[in-house]
């Protein structure tokens, strides 16, 4: 014999009514959270693949350059576009060339070149 009374809904037809949660309303604000979620994502893909882009157009132009060395993995070089448009790569510092100065590279152990970053480079004199 059950207890009536426990029942989570009416057993007769004079029992309120049963009243389903508004479900709109959830897939409203689920719907807007999760499409955040993946437009957030997207861009997140969007920017990667902009910086891949960059990095591949830097280093084809860097393995382009005329240089008469084997790069060492760590080493920072220096590129400049001489007088007459060669792209030139080198360990000439900026101040000591006159050269328009493209940029410096660092050569990675991946045979990447990245851009040299002075900010993460380590200061040995303090």
């Amino acid at each position: 014999m059950s207890n009536r009374a426990l029942l989570p809904y009416g057993d007769n037809i004079s029992a309120p009514p049963i009243e389903l949660p508004d479900t709109e309303l959830f897939h409203t604000e689920r719907g807007s959270i999760a499409r955040n979620y993946f437009d957030n994502k997207l861009e997140l893909l969007n920017e990667e693949y902009r910086r891949l882009v960059k990095l591949a157009k830097t280093n084809e132009l860097l393995y382009n350059a005329k240089y008469n060395f084997v790069p060492r993995v760590g080493q920072t070089y220096h590129l400049y576009r001489t007088k007459k448009g060669e792209i030139i790569l080198s360990l000439i510092e900026p101040d000591q060339w006159n050269q328009e100065f493209l940029g410096s590279y660092t050569f990675t152990a991946d045979s990447v070149w990245v851009e040299y970053d002075e900010t993460q480079s380590k200061d040995i004199s303090t």
